[in-house]
């Protein structure tokens, strides 16, 4: 009786105690997940909470060979944007993991693209209603410094594209020293070379262009002037005007020239950076703008019917006290020369100095970017603006640029 009573003991350990009750098996994240657009920028939301655990891991594969990574923790809510560099169709993976080292993924499809550019804010005399009318353009490109630097060619492109742009002085218009040459000394990211290419695919506009470069940028950026005419090119020249003409030094500086042919006659455009003033009697600012304006000079001996224009950043302001001003009164002083911008703003120069004038931000803000214009009876200023800035169609550099109207008559 004793050892039947022993056996049912067991088995009733056994039934109650003995035997191991099977375990759940692990479940997957959940992971919810969604993308709006911005223009080059697309910005993943979501979720990622594990029902039974931890999320250990979360990670971004935008389909450009960019990936990110979140931190894991118990519910992890997460906003994440990404900026391409060019517009398309990516394919974007997000994997979450769990402390059980399960994954659960979701597959999405992003479509950056450049954002339309607004010509709102430009003042509707700037457009071009009659075929004696031309447009010049002036903009310092900040040397590749820019954030969304593609975004922010597009725009420039767009302006000039819609607006029928005639022609085009750049400054701090760089390419980096080590890309691959394309054609003599331009380079394959050359910024007038990218932003002509982006007007020729968009709006079918074959813009000609011309481009050297003084001294080095960051070290890394062959920094130069373009000037870019939808007209034939005739003749060009790119010549130092500074002291220094060493590659290595920033206060080495070079104006580049284009003859261009247009229906109404020939444009000599230039392109021109000058250094700015560093000490009460340093003279090299002067020295470079006359060294521009006898380059002028010569120039119309070849070509004594052209109409002249200079356009650049002087790194110079009309505001300032003297002896700072004085590069702008050395362009000035001899009575050759109209300010274009001045023409149709006359307050433009008066102190204290105007804001709504400053053709740069930053820590020393002021008007510093000009359209010259040699004196001519043919031809007239009839509308400028500063045109990009956050309230006309955006920032795309430090600079604001300077866009001109002139009128040829016989």
């Amino acid at each position: 009786m004793k050892i039947f009573t022993a056996i049912f003991l067991c088995l009733g350990l056994m039934i109650s105690g003995c035997s191991k009750e099977p375990e759940s098996p692990n479940q997957k994240p959940v992971l919810n997940v969604s993308t709006t657009a911005d223009g080059l920028v697309i910005t993943i939301k979501g979720s990622a909470t594990d029902p039974d655990g931890t999320i250990t891991g979360l990670n971004i594969d935008w389909g450009d060979q960019v990936t990110a990574q979140v931190a894991g923790n118990k519910s992890a809510d997460f906003s994440l944007g990404h900026a391409y560099e060019d517009p398309g169709t990516f394919t974007i993976r997000v994997d979450a993991w769990d402390d059980a080292g399960d994954s659960t993924s979701r597959i999405l499809t992003g479509s950056p693209a450049y954002k339309e550019t607004s010509l709102a804010g430009i003042k509707p005399g700037l457009f071009k209603v009659s075929a004696n009318e031309y447009l010049i353009l002036t903009l310092n490109l900040h040397t590749y410094q820019e954030a969304d630097q593609k975004m922010k060619f597009n725009m420039i492109s767009d302006v000039i594209g819609k607006m029928d742009i005639d022609f085009v002085a750049l400054q701090e218009c760089a390419q980096y020293k080590n890309a691959a040459f394309i054609q003599g000394i331009i380079r394959s990211n050359n910024a007038a070379m990218v932003i002509s290419g982006m007007i020729s695919e968009k709006y079918h506009t074959g813009y000609n262009f011309v481009w050297n470069w003084a001294h080095y940028g960051w070290d890394i950026w062959e920094e130069g002037v373009a000037v870019m005419s939808k007209y034939p090119v005739v003749q060009s020249e790119d010549r130092y005007v500074s002291s220094s003409t060493t590659t290595t030094s920033i206060t080495s500086r070079k104006v580049i020239y284009a003859s261009c042919q247009a229906p109404g006659g020939m444009f000599n455009i230039f392109s021109a950076h000058t250094h700015w003033r560093t000490s009460l009697s340093d003279e090299e600012q002067s020295n470079q703008i006359n060294h521009i304006k006898l380059m002028v000079a010569e120039k119309e001996l070849s070509s004594p019917d052209a109409f002249s224009l200079v356009c650049g950043d002087f790194n110079g302001n009309p505001t300032s006290d003297f002896p700072w001003s004085e590069g702008y009164n050395t362009m000035m002083r001899s009575g050759e020369y109209a300010d274009s911008f001045l023409e149709i703003y006359p307050d433009a120069n008066q102190k204290p100095a105007q804001s709504i004038y400053n053709t740069i931000g930053g820590s020393l803000p002021g008007r510093i970017d000009y359209i010259f214009l040699k004196k001519n009876p043919h031809i007239m200023v009839v509308g400028s603006q500063i045109i990009f800035t956050s309230g006309v169609v955006g920032n795309v550099s430090d600079h604001f640029g300077v866009l001109t109207k002139v009128s040829i008559n016989p």
